[in-house]
This record gives structure tokens, sequence and C-alpha cells, in this order.
């Protein structure tokens, strides 16, 4: 400002100087006027430099004190995380982290890898920050909280009674997790994932006749995930410590965006709701599986004894090595504590009319030991037998004791692939089998499977977010006793508004068992809700 300033003051002088000389070039008084404005030029020149190198000074001095500033808050707790600046991955196909919708992934989180708790996504380039960071550890560990709330109304009718519950909705249950994340050395990140769900009322467990309050000091902490991880998009990802094995997620690809409301793990939705018997029977109610009488309306075996989604070996304690992706597929396999173990294989590709996602897995825990009922009906509940009926069998259970419905004791194979087309449409496949080497209670073999299909459309219609109808249908066959077969009826519908991390969800289930030796009314279940993340 002051050299323009400067500049524009001899611009005048000279101009002066230029139209005055033809006028008075032989005049005294004008050499004197000159030598004049001469000097006055070296002082307006004189003092501009000193006001410019004050300035100059000025400019230091701040810039001095902006660095101080930006150094004291790199390290500050409140302020965001630097992250040093990465190459540009090379181009890669979609991997599978598409299955956004499954209940078993972390909504609210990076999907970004190598930030793969949930156990599908392949290890890879990694984001500049993971979602939400919050603070850092001596400015290299990058934090990030997330988590979501996931609430519900769920109604049911087990055909002579109809109660409605408020409960967690355990499609995709309450949860909060950490992620700390590093890249010590170019492409390769390593860091921790911890996560926990809080299930208050948990609408897998929950009776439709529990009538007693649920005291705060019941609703405990579960840990999801609790592992230490290093991935490379050249050689692959290690992960130690608790959380998703190879196989798990392999039968919830799902890409209809009804998940949340239902899905392939039916129990999830109304696992400790009962199945009434319609009639009296003779039921294996007794020691070693004898026969006892069942009288008309007892209370049977629960939903989660009888249905299963399959879904590999779980979460569980385990070394877990993930290969690179090539061409949109990739390969898995984990050694769990006390020697399960399983492979599995994914595939994601992303084309110009559809999307589509597959797994497929194998799975042994034959060295783990399976559970076998020991009492009819609700594995466990009424468990009293006094002469030859079931004692209490028409008494209203307040907390269900699910069977064991796990791969435990059994070799199991399982899969699934979902495919979205560009129209909105999309069509969902899973199932599953199991080699046990248990009976059933009453000593006779077993062929535990499952089928589950669904067919949906989603669309935009509003401005806020996409809406997602589906229709579903599940089928289990033998897990507990030989000839049973359980299925599973479902509409669903949510509606995604996108700016506030909300989800909003109805689905109605129509469920049956079909059972060699007794009959049952079927189970009709509407839940209502909303999960929000963040």
């Amino acid at each position: 400002m002051a050299r323009s300033v400067w500049l524009g003051r001899i611009w005048v002088v000279a101009i002066g100087l230029v139209s005055a000389w033809p006028a008075h070039a032989d005049d005294a008084s004008t050499e004197a006027e000159i030598t004049a404005l001469r000097r006055e030029l070296r002082e307006l020149a004189a003092r501009d430099q000193r006001q410019i190198e004050e300035l100059q000074h000025q400019v230091r001095v701040l810039t001095g004190k902006h660095t101080t500033t930006a150094r004291a808050n790199s390290i500050a707790p409140e302020s965001p995380p630097l992250a040093p600046p990465l190459p540009a991955p090379p181009p890669a196909p979609p991997p599978a982290i598409a299955v956004v919708q499954s209940p078993g992934n972390l909504p609210g989180r990076s999907t970004q890898p190598p930030y793969t708790g949930l156990g599908s996504n392949p290890p890879g380039a990694a984001a500049v920050t993971p979602a939400s960071p919050v603070s850092s550890g001596g400015n290299n560990v990058v934090l990030s909280i997330s988590g979501q709330v996931n609430r519900a109304l769920l109604f049911g009718d087990d055909g002579l009674q109809a109660k409605l519950r408020q409960v967690d909705n355990n499609n995709s249950s309450t949860r909060f997790r950490i992620v700390g994340e590093a890249r010590p050395i170019d492409d390769t990140v390593a860091g921790m994932n911890l996560e926990v769900e809080i299930r208050a009322n948990s609408s897998a467990n929950q009776t439709l006749t529990q009538n007693q309050p649920q005291s705060a000091s019941a609703v405990t902490p579960t840990i999801r995930q609790g592992e230490a991880y290093v991935a490379n998009p050249e050689y692959g990802g290690v992960r130690l410590g608790f959380g998703s094995t190879a196989s798990y997620l392999t039968s919830e690809t799902d890409l209809s965006g009804t998940a949340v409301a239902s899905y392939v793990q039916v129990p999830d939705y109304d696992g400790g709701f009962a199945f009434r018997q319609r009639g009296a029977a003779m039921v294996p109610g007794g020691a070693g599986g004898a026969m006892v009488l069942a009288p008309a309306n007892s209370y049977g075996p629960a939903v989660g004894s009888v249905f299963n989604y399959f879904d590999g070996l779980g979460r569980d304690d385990r070394l877990r090595y993930d290969s690179p992706v090539w061409n949109g597929i990739q390969l898995s396999t984990s050694v769990l504590d006390g020697g399960a173990y399983d492979f599995a294989g994914r595939f994601a590709r992303q084309y110009d009319d559809f999307q589509i996602i597959a797994a497929a897995a194998f799975g042994s825990e034959t060295m783990r030991s399976h559970t076998v009922p020991t009492a009819y009906g609700y594995a466990g509940v009424p468990a009293g037998v006094a002469g030859t009926s079931l004692a209490g069998a028409n008494t209203a259970p307040n907390s269900p004791t699910t069977a064991d419905v796990s791969p435990n004791g059994s070799n199991q194979f399982d899969g699934g692939v979902s495919i979205l087309l560009k129209s909105g449409f999309n069509f969902t496949l899973a199932g599953g089998v199991r080699d046990p080497n248990y009976r059933d209670p009453t000593g006779k073999s077993l062929s535990p499977n499952l089928i589950f299909a669904k067919i949906g459309y989603q669309h935009r219609w509003f401005p806020f977010g996409l809406t997602a109808f589906s229709v579903d249908f599940a089928q289990n066959e033998e897990l507990i006793y030989a000839g049973d077969v359980a299925r599973a009826y479902s509409l669903a519908a949510v509606q995604m508004i996108d700016d506030f991390g909300l989800d909003l969800y109805s689905a109605i289930k129509y469920q049956t068992l079909d059972r060699d030796f007794a009959s049952y009314r079927p189970i009709i279940a509407v839940m209502t809700g909303t999960r929000v993340r963040f």
C-alpha cells in the first residue's frame, strides 16, 4: 500500500516537472522550485521506505505468532488430527465393502478400507482420516468415534396372547465403537478397533409375556470387536483379537436396503417369543428324552431355538488373514481359540447396469461341544417334570433359554449373493448346510440347513433419502429335532433420512413351526422403529 502511494507521488511530481519545463526553462525561480520539489521527493521516498520496513516487520511478527499457535494446536486434545499426505492409491475394482446395509456391518463408520472391524472389508489404501476424527496420539494415531442407537416397538401375537414390547432392535443393535489408526510406512496401516453393544430389552431374547421391568444393572455391555490389525493393499491384512471370523457375514450379503428391518437372521427380530402348542401332545421332555404329556396351549420352543442364519463362525477370539483384492475377489482364513478354523471367499463388482456381491465359506467347529437340550419346549423352560406331565407348561416364561443352534460340533458350508439392478430392483439368496457329529434328543440323526430369499425395490422418491421395500422368506430345518421345519415370511419398508443419519423402518413377520410330535400356532410379529447413526 505504501509503495503504491509513493509511486503515485513520484508520477505527480514527474508530470508537474514535464508540464512546467517548457514554459519556464530560463526562469531562475523555476530552478529553485525544481530543487525544492526534488528535495520533497527524496523526503517522501525516505518516509515511504520507513513505512514499508515497518510493515514488513509487522508481517514477520504475525507470521511467527501464527506458526507458534499452529504448533500448539497440533498437539491440543480438542483439535482435529493432522494426517500425513497419502499417495493416490492405484485403481482397483470395488471391494466387498459394498455390503453397507447388512446388520453385521458398521453403519456410521467409514466404509473406506481398511477399516474392517466387521471382517468383510479387504485391506487397501486408507482415507486421509477415518470417519469423525476427534483427536490424535502424538499426531500419528488418528482416533474416530462412531456408533448408533436403534430402538423399536415390537408387537407380537402367539395365537393366544397379544402384547406390545419396547426393544432394542437386534437386527442392528445399539452400539459404540472407537477406532485408532496410524500409517507407519507408505500404504501400510496399523490400528485397533474396539466396539461394544448395549442392548436394553433386546428383541433377540425378550419373551412376549415378560412383564417385569428390566433394571439398568441387567443391561451389560457386550463386546463385538476388540482387535489389533495391520494391513497393506499389496500383502493383505492380519487381525488378532476378538472379532469377525473369516467366514462371518458370508450369508449376510444384502443390497436391499431393508436389512435393518428384516434379514436372514430371523431370531434377531423376535427370538424370545415362544410357539404355543395347539393341543395336548406327548413330547420328549422326560429324562433321557422320555415322552411326557404337554397340555394344550403349552409354551413350546422359542423362535431362537428353531431359526439360525448359518453365518460362518460368527465373532470369536481368532487370528485372521485377508488377502489382497484381485479383480474384486478376496480370500480369507482364520484360526479360532481352541482350534476351530474357517475359509472364505468374497466377490464384489460394480457394472454398468448392476452391482453384485457374493460370498461363500467353510467352517469347522467339530472340536467344540454342542449342547443338546435335556428338556422339551423352551429348551429348558419350563424345566420341572412331575409324573407324566410337564409341570408349569402353561406358565408364562419371563426369561427364555434358547437351544444351542450354533455350528458347534459341526462342519458348515454357507454363502450368499445379492444383486442390485440400476432400476432399483434387487435379489438376494443365501443358504447353508451342516454336517453335525451329534443327534437330536431322541437319538435321531440331523441335517440342519437354511434357505433364504429376498426380493426388493429401492428408489429416491424424496430428496432427503432412499426408500426401500422388500419381501423375504426364510426356512430352517432340523436345528434341534429331526423333522423340524421352521418358516418365516416378511414384508419390510425403510425410509432413510441422510442429513440426520436416520433410518425409519417397519416390518411384519409370519412364523410357523412344523414338528413331528406336536402342532403349533403361528406367531405374528410387527416391528416399527428408528436407527440413528453417528
